[in-house]
């Protein structure tokens, strides 16, 4: 019986009181990670439509001028850019006109885009073959909205034309982003 009440107390204590754990042995584990250049360009729209409504001067938004009418479509393209270097985004023309699906043809200048949140909204730009820097940003994500109006001439046949804008994002070099090497 003394065996037996000697053991009990012993767990007793032992539960009780716990004592510290030594380990008798560790070691630490390096961890090294390279994460990769990345930058991913997002679009909320898949296409941009001049509607024939839109190019309604009376009842609707077009502006009637000398040289035709002036289709306007603003908060039309929203590009949300995340990457983790910093990067330019630009815009080009991916040709030179729009086609019509009976032979006419729109020079891509009659396209113009601005940034909806410009400071200057009078200001226009053309849309061009080249690319054209629009806007720089640091890691993270930016959201950029474009508004796009577009004139057809008196000269321009009525039909649908159909062309492609081009949105690139380009990594900014930069030593520290590189590590010394050149994309």
């Amino acid at each position: 019986m003394y065996k037996a009440s000697a053991a009990l107390l012993a767990l007793c204590i032992v539960l009780a009181f716990p004592g510290a754990v030594w380990a008798l042995d560790s070691a630490d584990v390096p961890v090294t990670a390279k994460i990769p250049q990345m930058i991913i360009l997002e679009l909320d729209a898949t296409e941009l439509v001049f509607e024939e409504s839109d190019f309604d001067y009376v009842l609707g938004p077009a502006q009637l001028v000398k040289v035709g009418v002036v289709a306007t479509k603003e908060h039309a393209v929203t590009a949300t850019v995340s990457g983790n270097v910093p990067y330019t985004l630009s815009i080009a023309a991916m040709e030179e006109f729009l086609t019509g699906t009976h032979g006419g043809l729109i020079h891509i200048s009659q396209l113009k885009w601005r940034l909806t949140d410009s400071d200057n909204p009078e200001q226009w730009e053309p849309l061009t073959l080249e690319r054209v820097s629009v806007k720089s940003g640091p890691p993270g994500t930016m959201e950029v909205r474009f508004d796009f109006q577009l004139t057809a001439f008196w000269e321009n046949r009525a039909q649908m034309y159909t062309g492609s804008i081009l949105l690139t994002v380009i990594p900014e070099e930069s030593d520290e982003s590189s590590g010394g090497r050149k994309w």
